[in-house]
Parts: structure tokens; C-alpha cells; sequence
């Protein structure tokens, strides 16, 4: 394993996902060379300035104690958040107040999420060498694709709440209730009609056979549906969808609750239109994000591509509708909940507080005054709660998590 083009295809097949138990372990120990431990640092250091160029400060030191550590424990048990105490002092030592504000220029107290950069090493380095996990958005899905969640290697503190899964229910045109879920493939029939059930994801065929049926998400759940026309609609958490079983006529029509993405297929002749409590968005096939959150601000429309008219407002790609005006958006952040990541770029704590609580499914309480909080950075939906708080923690913010109780103070 000294060589380096045994090094270098096994690094190649861990970014494929493929390695064995056997070559997971050769990896480790082709980590101890460090003439190894430089190829890795020169790739992440090339990830890092090409994707996160304005919050990657680079330390190849940082890099090689980080290896060190991980190395030195059992790859099984790998986890960048649970670190020894020296390496705690590391982290907290990373940046001071003053350099965070560099990060995050504007008013108000805020924090720098994932502020020491030598933690997001640790997540490169695992992300190779099989730690089962990854937590930030290195690489990002192209449209159209839904991130994977994986299951992730769960911290040593037995109080924690593992992240929502591709989970629903179907509600059927007589009332009856089917719990759908990502294991393995079953037909549902609702009368005549039979619906396919595959791999997390529900499937109309063409039918005749017009009844409603209505699919929900709870609190730590997600779920794929496609329906009869082809247009693909991906349900967040704690969110509704209400469709017909086919599309007669000249329009096509759905209702929602909470959030959703829709790829919607293409038929000029005949529209289609979500409805919310409050909106009405008509399109003819384009892809956009619907957040109706009713404990949010306003119902938003995002737009990836094509065109949207909600309530008679013309939206143009990049460009979101929410309370009767157009303005841009950042669509990657719109989006990020499909593609596997919560994005807290410039985001007020409250904000990102109700995105976790409806994915981990906990009540989110506050002691003391944390309205002037505001986040920034990335991190993935696939970790459990208390990796996520790890990440958001700060000597002036700290969470208690007691059941599916979370107390941020």
C-alpha cells in the first residue's frame, strides 16, 4: 500500500462509494505515509478554494493533526464532532469574534457556522476514508436530483434524534390511510386504480379513473411522488399534497400545505396550477419551490426555470414571489432542502430553528434573548440533531436537548 497508484485508486473509489471493508481499512493505513497525507490535503485544499472561496481560510497543519486523529481512532467509530480535548482547544482557538465578522459582514450578533475550517477537513478526510457521513455541501445535486440520505454514524451521546426519512401517508379517494415509506417495492390499489410504490418514491400511471387521493408528510419526513402527467412533485416535512388520479380536460390541478418542489412536465395546451391557502401558480412546465409554511412570514414561490404566473405575476428563472412583490433569490438556499442540506447562509436563527424542528421532529424553546442571531454556512440533512447543534454551537449560543424537547439559550 505504499504506492501511490494503490493510493490513489483507492482514494478514487471512495469518492465512488464503492470500497470494501478491506480497502476502507488499507486506506487508513495508506494515511499514516505522508507522502499520502499531502495528496489529500492538496485535494481538499482544491475543493475548498473552488467551492467556498469566501469562508476557506487553509491550513495544511490543521489538515495533518486532523488525519492524525482520525487515524488514530477506530474507523468504525469516526466522528469529526466528538473531538479530544486538546482538540477542542484547536477549535475554539480557530478564529476570534472579529475575523467572524469578516465572514459575515452587516449589523446584528452573528455567528460563524462551522467556524473552525479545520472541522470541515475532518469532514473531506471522512468522506474518503468512511465515516459514513458527510456534512457539507461539497458538491452540489444538478436539477432535477434529490440528495440521498444515508444513514449516519450516530454520536457517543445517547440522547439524540436521528434525521427524518422518506416517510408519508397516503390518504385513498374512501378514506383509507396507507403508510408509505423507502423499504422495497408494493402496489396500492384505491378501486380500479393501482398505484406503484418503489425505493421512497409513489407512482401514478396513465388512467382514465379520476378520484383524489391525498399524500402527507409528518414532522421528519420527506417523500417523491409523480403523477399521472409525469410532473414530479418532492414533499418536505410536515407538508400536504391533494391531486386527482388523472387530468381530464384542459387543466391540470393540485393543493398543498408546507413546502414543495415541482417538476412539472410539459403541456402548453394544458396548464398546471398549484393552489395554497393563499396563492394560486399557474405554469405550463417548469421547475420551482413552494414554501407555505404557515408558522413562516409569507408563502414564497421560487423559480429554477421556466416561467410562473402566481396570481397573475409574471416570475422569471431566479426570481421569487412572496406578499404580492418579485424579487431575486438565492435558488440554491430555496432549494436546499431537496438536494440533502440545511442552507443557513445569512439566515436568522428562529428561521433555521423551525427547518430543524420540523425535520427532527422536536419542540424548539428559548431562554433569553436570541432574536439578533444570525447564521451562515451549510450543512447536511442526512446527520443526526446533536452533530447539527455541534456544528451551530458558540460561546454565545448553546442548546439542551432533553427527549424531543431542544432548549436554545
Amino acid at each position: 500500500m505504499k504506492d501511490k497508484i494503490d493510493f490513489d485508486y483507492l482514494l478514487q473509489k471512495r469518492i465512488r462509494d464503492i470500497l470494501s471493508d478491506e480497502e476502507k481499512t488499507q486506506l487508513l493505513e495508506a494515511l499514516n505515509d505522508p507522502a499520502n497525507v499531502h495528496k489529500l490535503s492538496r485535494i481538499v485544499e482544491e475543493w475548498y478554494h473552488k467551492e467556498l472561496p469566501e469562508l476557506f481560510v487553509y491550513d495544511e497543519a490543521k489538515l495533518k493533526e486532523m488525519i492524525r486523529v482520525i487515524v488514530a481512532n477506530d474507523a468504525g467509530s469516526m466522528d469529526p464532532f466528538v473531538l479530544k480535548e486538546s482538540d477542542q482547544k484547536m477549535e475554539t482557538s480557530g478564529i476570534d469574534e472579529d475575523e467572524a465578522k469578516e465572514y459575515m459582514p452587516g449589523g446584528g450578533s452573528k455567528i460563524r457556522f462551522l467556524k473552525a475550517p479545520w472541522i470541515r477537513y475532518a469532514a473531506a478526510a471522512a468522506l474518503f476514508i468512511g465515516a459514513g457521513f458527510f456534512y457539507y455541501n461539497i458538491k452540489k445535486d444538478t436539477p432535477g436530483q434529490q440528495a440521498t440520505v444515508t444513514a449516519p454514524v450516530l454520536t457517543r451521546d445517547a440522547n439524540d434524534v436521528l434525521p427524518g426519512t422518506n416517510k408519508a401517508v397516503l390518504t385513498l379517494s374512501n378514506g383509507e390511510k396507507v403508510e408509505l415509506d423507502d423499504k422495497g417495492q408494493q402496489v396500492i390499489n384505491d378501486g380500479d386504480l393501482a398505484i406503484r410504490i418503489s425505493d421512497g418514491a409513489l407512482a401514478y400511471s396513465k388512467t382514465d379513473v379520476v378520484v383524489y387521493n391525498t399524500m402527507t408528510t409528518p414532522k421528519g419526513g420527506q417523500y417523491k411522488l409523480m403523477l399521472p402527467d409525469g410532473t414530479t412533485v418532492w414533499l418536505n416535512a410536515s407538508s400536504s399534497i391533494t391531486y386527482p388520479t388523472a387530468f381530464p380536460g384542459n387543466t391540470r390541478a393540485v393543493a398543498i400545505t408546507g413546502e414543495a418542489y415541482f417538476e412539472v412536465a410539459k403541456n402548453p395546451l394544458k396548464p398546471f396550477t398549484v393552489r395554497t391557502y393563499e396563492d394560486e401558480i399557474t405554469v405550463k412546465g417548469t421547475s420551482f419551490n413552494v414554501n407555505s409554511y404557515d408558522d413562516e412570514a409569507g408563502i414564497k414561490t421560487s423559480l429554477l426555470e421556466g416561467l410562473v404566473q402566481v396570481n397573475g405575476m409574471l416570475l422569471t428563472p431566479g426570481n421569487a414571489y412572496m406578499g404580492g412583490k418579485v424579487t431575486r433569490t438565492d435558488v440554491d438556499k430555496d432549494l436546499a432542502w431537496k438536494n440533502g442540506v440545511f442552507n443557513f447562509h445569512q439566515v436568522k436563527l428562529k428561521y433555521a430553528m423551525r427547518q430543524i424542528a420540523r425535520w427532527y421532529d422536536v419542540e424548539v424553546k428559548y431562554e433569553g434573548n436570541v432574536d439578533r442571531i444570525e447564521l451562515g454556512g451549510e450543512i447536511g440533512r442526512n446527520l443526526t440533531l446533536q452533530q447539527v447543534l455541534n456544528g451551530l454551537q458558540d460561546r454565545d449560543l448553546h442548546f439542551k436537548l432533553e427527549g424531543k424537547t431542544l432548549t436554545v439559550y
